[in-house]
């Protein structure tokens, strides 16, 4: 098959759509496949080693100009816009595929993705990486109120134009349908799990248990709930945050406020990455306990932790906590300051409680391997190409 994918984040960008992505597209390409990938030219500091594909010849990235990220919505809504427009002409040089792949979210490649399979006349796909548009309306985002319903009701339209939705989440898949999808499979996420193996050296315990966030800082992990519970225990705990985003600084604010000596540090990549991993007794995986879309959705960051035997903090809920639970690498809290504090201390009373005895990598490698979800995407798209041949 020759598949075509829209994405706006690729390699060598550090991103969850690139995660994902360049081990699938890598696979496809073993397989036999021809990939041709549309995507902006990578910008800042999230940049890392230029991937490797293993048939890098079967796989084509088409890059276009990209305005730079703005911070204001008016900014925001203009640099979509614009980067819809430059992306078409991107896809249509292209020689012409059997399926064209849109990932989501991000409203313009959805609509290009659209655009093109039908300019083309070939199935047009959506993978779907969170739980929109129902998360578009519980987070409120977009700040014009009356924004949020024209977007809502265009992601619907196209998605529902689709000949396959692919949701990284079960209960999504199931949401999905009974919303009127009617071509719906899940290909969850996970890792690349035919990497070198790479052990991380804990570093010796202290007094204090060590407890990290790595990742992005936004209102979708309601961090404060971390701090609040710091603030109780006192010096029993060290916390540090790592990463950016927008509750940055709010967190930031609230920590000065009550007093409580938070490690805030800039987003690391690599390495670095490991060494806060091997600094920490416990790493904390968060969503925010009051939106429901959360139920079905699964950080993506959690896979990572798995494969590398970290012990979890969950403070998430449905399928996530279901994971942490099934893998049998930490434990899922609940979603209050005292509780997570009441946990922190008998977590920190207990040591060998923070031993996974790498359940989580076996876990991973049996249920969630990229390579293995590859060749499930495979035969979805197949099936696809195939029906639409009959027709």
């Amino acid at each position: 098959m020759k598949i075509m994918l829209l994405t706006h984040s690729f390699s060598p960008e550090i991103s969850p759509p690139q995660r994902r992505w360049s081990v699938i597209a890598d696979e496809l390409a073993k397989l036999g496949h021809e990939i041709a990938v549309v995507t902006p030219q990578p910008r800042g500091s999230s940049i890392q080693g230029d991937c490797t594909f293993i048939d890098n010849q079967r796989i084509q990235i088409k890059r276009y100009k990209s305005l730079r990220k703005s911070r204001t919505m008016v900014g925001k809504v203009l640099k979509h816009g614009v980067d819809a427009v430059l992306s078409l002409p991107a896809a249509l040089k292209s020689s012409r595929p059997d399926v064209v792949i849109a990932t989501v979210p991000a409203l313009p490649t959805l609509i290009v993705g659209y655009a093109v399979s039908r300019i083309r006349g070939v199935p047009f796909v959506v993978d779907l990486r969170d739980a929109w548009p129902d998360l578009l309306r519980e987070s409120q985002v977009l700040k014009w109120g009356w924004l949020e319903p024209m977007v809502s009701h265009a992601l619907s339209y196209l998605v529902k134009r689709s000949d396959l939705l692919v949701t990284v989440t079960s209960g999504l898949a199931v949401k999905m349908r009974h919303n009127g999808v009617k071509n719906v499979a899940t290909i969850p996420n996970g890792v690349e799990t035919e990497r070198p193996e790479v052990p991380i050296e804990n570093e010796p315990r202290t007094e204090g248990l060590r407890v990290l966030y790595l990742g992005n800082i936004g209102r979708s992990q309601g961090l404060e709930t971390l701090i609040q519970a710091a603030n109780i225990l006192g010096n029993a705990i060290s916390l540090r945050i790592v990463g950016n985003g927008t509750e940055k600084r709010r967190l930031a604010d609230l920590a000065d406020e009550l007093n409580v000596n938070v490690d805030f540090r800039e987003p690391v990549y690599g390495d670095l990455v490991l060494e806060n991993y091997a600094w920490a007794d416990t790493c904390v995986v968060s969503l925010r306990p009051d939106w429901p879309s959360f139920d079905h959705t699964v950080p993506s960051k959690l896979y990572e932790l798995l494969y590398l035997d970290r012990h979890i903090t969950g403070m998430v809920r449905g399928e996530a906590a279901g994971i942490i639970s099934a893998a049998e690498s930490g434990e899922v809290v609940g979603q209050s300051a005292s509780e997570l504090a009441e946990y922190l201390t008998n977590l920190a009373a207990n040591p060998d409680k923070l031993k996974t005895y790498n359940h989580g990598s076996h876990w991973v490698k049996q249920n969630a391997s990229l390579r293995d979800s590859a060749k499930d995407y495979a035969k979805l798209l197949s099936d696809v190409v195939s029906s639409e041949d009959k027709s």
